[in-house]
């Protein structure tokens, strides 16, 4: 191959002699620059693989570029070492001005140009790359390459070679480090947690219907005289004999209904608790069977295996007896057995249900975790890993019977959720019996344990033998009344209680709650009421917010104050106990007006709260008083500071008005004396043409588009008006109700016409210019559409009147039949043949 250096010229030698003078200053003041960064601090990796590169490239004339060279912690160490550079090259500079005087003028000169430019790119945080390719480029100059041919593939060996790292700097490999991202926890949306409130509130709703029906079937079977009659057949004689002196005294009654309770606690034996609380999330499972195609077997299945069947399945009054002759069943079904017996040797008895329903209230979440942790019968993983190898799962052991039937007529055993409620008529009072523990008249032992949560007593019904309803017995068993309502149902809001709604609850039991009431139900409704002012008093803060006796001035609400702060009945970690008596709520002048009440003149102002900016008059005052640093407030009022409104009187004829030209009636009290109200929208303009006085009646106030608008109802007249006024008004609707099916009349006789004129013309354009088919169908539809007529025999005037148009053209046609006037075709001028028509007959000369 021929070598392409010795083509070039002798000047373009003296050129590169210069320039490689050039580049062994360069050298030099870099390998000085090196030694004093190495003093210092380690050099970077990728200036000591550029010093090599250029030190492979002088030596060999094939140029080999390998990029791969380069480590993950070269890119990482780019920015130490850009931070490192400023400081060296500081340093560096009056070193390298004095080795550059040492060389000749001339190549001093571009030495100096050239470290000076390559300076100020290091310092601009220039790559090392352009300044290898400005060396790749003078070194292209100078070395005489040669044209080799290189293969198509590098052998392997080639590639594997590596040039060798310099002594000390760490190798560094690729490495991937792959980290897992949490799934983000989103929260849910207002609209889905209202979702699942109403959603909870509607199934705690329908489970406790399905428990009071359930309980109310129970109870009749109880009362049964068939099932009375076979529990009569199980009693011992003695028993018998000895219930039948219940009448005599106290003491025999207490007796009997003792020995009765004996006897029943070891003739019966428990196999099971019966109904129990469950947590609305061990019902979850439930959300991937689909209940309507599954029978009733299936889901009884999957509630087996998981120990969720509480209660028996017990579907007539004979499979009820049947327990009886089996001597065994569940709890509820003993108390339930013990009932029929009692009501069978004719003692008034009541079967008292405390019901156990899913509770409506979501838990936060932090009780979630704590009850899935607590969560009894839960099975285990078969491939969980166990902290400790040793042990094992804990295996589930098939309870004995004798156990169970022993743990649960034990004195100290958990309270049942049914029982029994016998009348004493010495006492006259119903006297608790629980069959099941053998305890008598000891209501308080009913009470379950604060952290006992399968028994919760939120609603405790009983019922009576005559099927006549059932009656709230709640107070009587329950500790802490105002946590047992609060677990019943949710608290109305005050808006709620301002539009008159009314509680789920007392809807409810209005509807279930007993009809006959004498002197025994008004008596004990009075011991119900009595037994709420000896609840004992809550031991800790929480529960003495909303509670029927006793309040924390902490728990006063916005619109609730403290009359007296005398009447402290006690202290709870520093803080006073009143009674709830003491508790007063207060309103603002408006709103009492709604009520019917106005301020006593001369009252002061008990309490302010914050305004509320509803409508735009108050959001500019409120803003008004935040430009001057204040906060709008409002005067709030107690009912004892207040009067009943007294309008003014109607004088001859005239009613008293507002300001605003109305009459304030939000409650019948504040009609004006001898004034009338006729709640009629639109008769005012029928007073208006009487010349009646009057003034349009307000009965509220809605929110409009921010604006407070009132709301009008009829009008308000003076008395002696109003008969006439409502005359005058019935002879006005019945004109207008009289006028209006005229008009509506009019218009149906007039849509008729237009639809049988429309058919009829379409009748004869079908006729006279359609083909046969359209006319007949034409004429079809134009006989349907018009009633049948039946036909009438044609008179002479009829006749006369028919033929009477008909005359003069047929007079005609006779004319012209005598003429011999043809009435068919023409000839045509040409000899072509005819197109249609007839020839004429030929006339004689």
């Amino acid at each position: 191959m021929p070598k392409r250096g010795t083509k070039r010229s002798i000047n373009n030698k003296d050129q590169q002699e210069n320039q490689a003078s050039k580049r062994r200053a360069t050298r030099s003041s870099t390998r000085k620059t090196e030694s004093i960064a190495e003093s210092s601090s380690q050099s970077s990796p990728r200036r000591s693989s550029t010093t090599t590169n250029n030190k492979r490239r002088q030596k060999s004339p094939v140029k080999i570029v390998n990029d791969n060279r380069r480590s993950t912690n070269e890119v990482d160490s780019n920015s130490r070492i850009k931070k490192q550079k400023g400081k060296q090259l500081a340093h560096n500079q009056a070193d390298l001005a004095e080795e550059f005087m040492e060389v000749e003028e001339h190549d001093a000169k571009g030495l100096l140009e050239e470290n000076s430019s390559r300076l100020s790119l290091s310092s601009a945080a220039a790559t090392d790359e352009d300044e290898d390719e400005d060396e790749d480029s003078d070194m292209d100059d100078t070395i005489d390459w040669e044209d080799v041919q290189v293969p198509d593939t590098i052998d392997k060996s080639i590639k594997e070679t590596e040039l060798p790292a310099t002594q000390g700097e760490p190798q560094y490999k690729d490495v991937e480090v792959v980290f897992e991202a949490p799934r983000a926890v989103l929260k849910k949306s207002k609209w889905q947690n209202e979702y699942e409130r109403n959603l909870r509130e509607v199934i705690h709703h329908t489970h406790v219907m399905f428990l009071i029906g359930h309980f109310m079937i129970r109870n009749g079977w109880c009362a049964s005289k068939e099932v009375q009659a076979v529990c009569l057949s199980v009693i011992p004689d003695h028993i018998q004999k000895q219930c039948e002196k219940k009448d005599e005294s106290e003491k025999s009654f207490e007796k009997s209904v003792k020995w009765l309770m004996t006897w029943w606690k070891e003739y019966f034996t428990l196999v099971g608790t019966g109904l129990r609380t469950r947590a609305y999330k061990e019902y979850e499972f439930l959300n991937d069977v689909d209940l309507i195609e599954e029978d009733n077997n299936s889901i009884k299945e999957l509630l087996e295996k998981r120990d969720m069947m509480d209660g028996e399945e017990i579907q007539t009054a004979t499979d009820f007896v049947d327990k009886l002759v089996s001597k065994e069943g569940f709890r509820d079904t003993s108390a339930e057995l013990f009932v029929a017996i009692l009501r069978a040797l004719s003692f008034d008895t009541r079967l008292v249900c405390s019901l156990q329903p899913v509770p409506y209230r979501i838990p936060s979440a932090k009780q979630a975790q704590s009850s899935a942790q607590k969560t009894e019968d839960t099975p285990e993983k078969p491939n969980e890993k166990l902290r400790f190898p040793i042990r094992g799962p804990r295996i589930k052991l098939e309870s004995d019977p004798t156990t169970v039937d022993q743990e649960l007529k034990a004195p100290n055993a958990k309270p049942p959720t049914v029982w029994a409620e016998v009348y004493n008529p010495y006492t006259e009072q119903w006297i608790c019996v629980d069959p099941i523990r053998g305890s008598y008249n000891k209501r308080k032992s009913m009470q379950p344990g604060t952290g006992d949560r399968r028994n919760i007593m939120s609603i405790v019904l009983a019922f009576s033998s005559d099927l006549d309803g059932c009656i709230d017995v709640t107070r009587r068993y329950a500790a802490n009344m105002a946590k047992s309502l609060r677990l019943r149902e949710k608290e109305l809001t005050k808006r709620e209680k301002e539009g008159g709604f009314k509680s789920w609850w007392e809807g409810l039991y209005n509807v279930i709650q007993r009809k006959k009431w004498g002197r025994r139900e008004m008596q004990e409704q009075d011991e119900l009421e009595k037994l709420n002012t000896r609840e004992p008093m809550p031991t800790s803060i929480g529960e003495f917010n909303n509670h029927p006796l006793y309040a924390l001035e902490r728990h006063l609400k916005k619109f609730e104050v403290l009359v007296s702060k005398d009447q402290v009945l006690g202290h709870i970690r520093g803080e006073a106990i009143y009674p709830r008596s003491s508790v007063k709520t207060v309103h603002t002048p408006e709103t009492w007006m709604k009520q019917g009440r106005v301020i006593k003149d001369g009252e002061q102002p008990v309490k302010h709260v914050n305004a509320r900016a509803v409508t735009m008059e108050k959001r500019r005052a409120q803003e008004l008083a935040k430009q001057e640093g204040e906060t709008l407030k409002v005067a709030c009022y107690g009912e004892w500071q207040t009067e009943a409104y007294r309008p003014s009187p109607v004088v001859d004829g005239i009613v008293p008005k507002n300001a605003f030209g109305r009459v304030d009636l939000f409650t019948p009290e504040m009609l004006p004396p001898g004034a009338a109200h006729i709640p009629i929208n639109g008769i005012a303009k029928i007073a208006r043409k009487l010349g009646i006085n009057y003034a349009e009646a307000t009965v509220d106030f809605e929110f409009v588009k921010r604006r407070s608008v009132p709301v009008s109802l009829g009008i308000v007249v003076a008395k002696e008006n109003e008969q006439m006024l409502l005359e005058a008004w019935e002879e006005h609707e019945h004109a207008e109700s009289t006028k209006a099916i005229k008009k509506q009349e009019k218009e149906v006789y007039g849509r008729w016409r237009k639809l049988i004129l429309g058919t009829l013309i379409k009748a004869r354009l079908e006729r006279d210019y359609g083909n046969g088919t359209t006319s007949s169908t034409a004429t079809t539809t134009v006989s349907s559409a018009i009633p049948e007529v039946e036909p009438k025999t044609k008179t002479t005037t009829d006749y006369h009147k028919e033929t009477q148009w008909r005359q003069p053209i047929n007079r005609k046609q006779t004319q012209r039949d005598r003429q011999g006037i043809s009435n068919g075709g023409f000839m045509p001028d040409n000899d072509l043949p005819a197109a249609g028509g007839f020839l004429p007959d030929e006339e004689d000369d």
